[in-house]
């Protein structure tokens, strides 16, 4: 075979991983274009965002700070897409486990190691309890699953918040926080000078234990047909209702999981007045994603890393961090602009199949 169809065949297989590169390079470029005309340093906007990220140990670390959030947001929203739910009830999800966070590190004492085991696994039964609700009322009801889950992040929000300044909060603070928690219930900084910790060893876990799960189970080989082709999967005698119950509470798990192992690891407290938003960047993570666990982590290392630059060219140029934001909305259009390189590809598929057949 030669370099050129061995070069052919692996643009074919790696197809959709191209197509996202050059859709956030694509972006990337128009905004760079209006920047050239609008600020007086487009050339620093230029190095701040990609390479500002990396210059520094400390700001490497914010990106992987960043990141696993976003993973374990993306992961749990993965898997409730796979029975083609839009379920986005996965923001509550992080937020209110960050509440049964608090409450297991304040009023437990366990031994170390085992204590924030036992948080998380917690946390994350909490994140799923709640992910399911609007998935049982759709099923049950036929309430629309989007109206619902996005109300619940509402009822999820205010019941947090009540138990923070009613219940939980330190009255010697200024402002609407937990004590800390003891340093047996915190996740293990593992660099110093940043704040990673050991969550991104669990991340990795969760990346590799969901992957085999939805591709390599028979659990996950009928929670995929319960969202393709629901009613032939009821034909052919799979209960679609418990598969799509189970793909939601697993993925409420997953952003629980991630509210968990983000209040121990990072704030080592519960301060958290508002939703953080990491719910509906695990929406658009696993779209880029086109729902697969295993590219969750490149996709939300590539937000990570825009909104670190992003920060950065805020900081040290005249151009605001909302361009981020417009970044981010115009890869998510060039990813499900279909067209976008289909030209390019069909013609590789000719030429592959013609050098195939002339082989014959």
């Amino acid at each position: 075979m030669s370099f050129a169809d061995t070069m052919r065949k692996n643009i074919i297989k790696y197809f959709e991983a191209i197509r996202v590169a050059f859709a956030v390079l694509l972006a990337i470029g128009m905004i760079m274009i209006v920047i050239f005309f609008v600020s007086d340093q487009p050339m620093d906007v230029l190095y701040w965002l990609v390479i500002g990220p990396v210059t520094t140990l400390r700001r490497f670390g914010t990106i992987i700070e960043l990141l696993i959030p976003l993973a374990f947001c993306g992961l749990g929203m993965c898997m409730m897409f796979q029975v083609n739910r839009f379920n986005l009830s996965c923001d509550g999800a992080f937020f209110i486990a960050g509440s049964a966070t608090a409450i297991l590190a304040l009023y437990l004492d366990l031994p170390p190691v085992i204590f924030p085991a036992l948080i998380i696994a917690v946390s994350a039964l909490v994140g799923g309890c709640v992910t399911v609700i609007p998935a049982y009322i759709n099923e049950k009801y036929k309430a629309h699953i989007v109206v619902s889950s996005i109300m619940l992040n509402y009822v999820l929000l205010y019941l947090g918040r009540f138990l923070l300044i009613h219940w939980l909060k330190d009255p010697t603070f200024s402002y609407n926080g937990t004590p800390f928690f003891p340093e047996h219930a915190l996740l293990t900084r593992i660099v110093k000078g940043t704040r990673i910790h050991t969550g991104i060893f669990i991340l990795v876990l969760a990346v590799i234990l969901t992957w085999l799960l939805v591709y390599k189970t028979k659990i996950g080989y009928n929670m995929r047909y319960s969202g393709q082709n629901a009613e032939f999967a009821r034909y052919v005698g799979i209960d679609t209702k418990k598969y799509i119950l189970s793909a939601q509470f697993i993925g409420g798990m997953l952003a629980g999981m991630g509210g968990a192992i983000e209040c121990m690891g990072i704030y080592q407290q519960l301060n958290w007045e508002v939703h953080l938003g990491y719910g509906f960047d695990g929406m658009l993570i696993a779209i880029i994603a086109k729902n697969n666990p295993a590219v969750v982590p490149i996709v939300a290392f590539i937000i990570s890393y825009l909104r670190a630059g992003g920060d950065l060219v805020n900081r040290m140029t005249d151009v605001p961090t909302e361009f981020v934001s417009v970044i981010q909305s115009l890869v998510v259009i060039f990813i499900a602009a279909r067209a976008l390189l289909a030209p390019v590809r069909h013609r590789l598929l000719i030429r592959d199949s013609m050098a195939e057949k002339g082989a014959n």
